[in-house]
């Protein structure tokens, strides 16, 4: 596993877990860009990674965002009113950077679960140093 910044205007202190760009571009059917035009569903998270950069832990009052229960420092951003119900997960650092652990297509509870230990794993992995 390596971390990566994303490297996009507005993004600048946002992190993700390298399998994050394939986990997200399998989720949606699209391919992750690095430069616009973004397509449909990469316009959206990046549009939300904006409003989470800016609000941090507080972008949980808006509807696209959640604390995972029972998790700490564990969180989720969702559009379960889309077309495809993708979600990501992600972590607040100490240093209040952002780190992106997982995407994928949620079908039922069981692909959250999933995702929820996948996630997991990374954080230790993130936090361990």
């Amino acid at each position: 596993m390596e971390l990566e910044c994303i490297e996009i205007e507005g993004c600048e202190e946002i992190y993700m877990i390298s399998s994050v760009k394939k986990e997200f571009s399998k989720a949606v059917s699209e391919n992750w860009k690095d430069n616009p035009p973004w397509q449909r569903y990469q316009k959206k998270l990046i549009g939300d990674l904006v409003v989470l950069q800016a609000d941090k832990e507080k972008a949980i009052e808006l509807a696209s965002f959640q604390k995972v229960d029972g998790e700490d420092n564990l969180y989720s951003i969702r559009h379960p009113e889309g077309k495809k119900n993708v979600r990501v997960l992600y972590s607040i650092t100490d240093d209040r950077e952002i780190v992106l652990l997982t995407a994928f297509l949620e079908n039922n509870t069981n692909d959250y679960k999933l995702a929820i230990r996948r996630a997991k794993v990374r954080m230790k992995w993130l936090y361990s140093d």
